[in-house]
C-alpha cells in the first residue's frame, strides 16, 4: 500500500505567515499524525494561483491526499466569487483524475481587533468578510455535492455564534497568531 502523503495547498494561512512554515498549523500537525505532510502554502496566493500550481505542487509530489485552504486573497482582491468556487471545483476534479483524495478547508474568519493590535488590511474588512461568509457557504455546498471531507477552520477561531475572528487567536485581521495556528492544527487533527 502506498504511504500517505498529504499536500497542504493554500495561501499565507497554510504557509504560517508571519512566523514562517516552522510555526504553521501544517508543521504542528505533522508532529501528531502518522503520515507525511508537505506545506505548499504561498503568501498572497489566490485560488487561481493554487489551481495553477496544482500539477507541480500536488500531482508531481505523488500526493495521496490534498488539503485545499484558500480564498481570503480572492476576497481581498475583489475577485468574482463564482470563479473562485470554480477554481476549487476544478482542483477537486483534478484530484480525482489523479486518484488523490481531496480535503476542503473552510477559510478562517477575519478579526476586527486582534489582541496584538497588528494590522494587515488598510480598509474594506466588512466587504471582505461578507464575501468570505458567502464563499464558505459555497464551499459547504461543493463539499456536500462532491462528497468531500470538509474541515471547518472558521468556527473554532470565531467569536461564539459569529463568523468574526476571536482576537485571542489573531496576529492581525487575517492571520492567526501562534495560539491560532495551534488551534488550526487541533481542528485538522480531529478531522484527519
Amino acid at each position: 500500500m502506498k504511504p500517505k502523503l498529504l499536500v497542504c495547498l493554500g495561501d499565507s494561512i497554510t504557509y504560517g505567515y508571519p512566523f514562517g512554515p516552522g510555526f504553521s498549523w501544517v508543521k504542528r500537525l505533522q508532529r501528531r499524525v502518522p503520515f507525511t505532510l508537505i506545506n505548499r502554502g504561498v503568501n498572497g496566493d489566490t485560488t487561481g494561483d493554487m489551481l495553477y500550481r496544482f500539477k507541480s505542487d500536488v500531482v508531481a509530489a505523488g500526493a495521496t491526499h490534498v488539503h485545499l485552504l484558500g480564498g481570503i486573497n480572492d476576497a481581498w482582491l475583489g475577485f468574482e466569487m463564482e470563479r473562485s468556487l470554480e477554481n476549487v471545483q476544478r482542483m477537486i476534479q483534478m484530484s480525482r483524475e489523479h486518484d488523490i483524495i481531496p480535503i476542503l478547508g473552510l477559510t478562517t474568519p477575519l478579526c476586527d481587533r486582534p489582541a496584538s493590535g497588528g494590522s494587515f488590511f488598510v480598509s474594506g474588512t466588512v466587504k471582505i468578510n461578507n464575501w468570505l461568509v458567502s464563499f464558505r457557504n459555497g464551499l459547504r455546498e461543493i463539499a456536500a455535492a462532491e462528497s468531500v471531507m470538509l474541515v471547518d477552520y472558521c468556527t473554532p477561531l470565531s467569536l461564539p455564534g459569529m463568523e468574526k475572528g476571536d482576537p485571542r487567536f489573531f496576529y492581525d485581521e487575517a492571520h492567526p497568531n501562534e495560539d491560532g495556528y495551534q488551534k488550526l492544527a487541533d481542528v485538522a487533527e480531529s478531522k484527519l
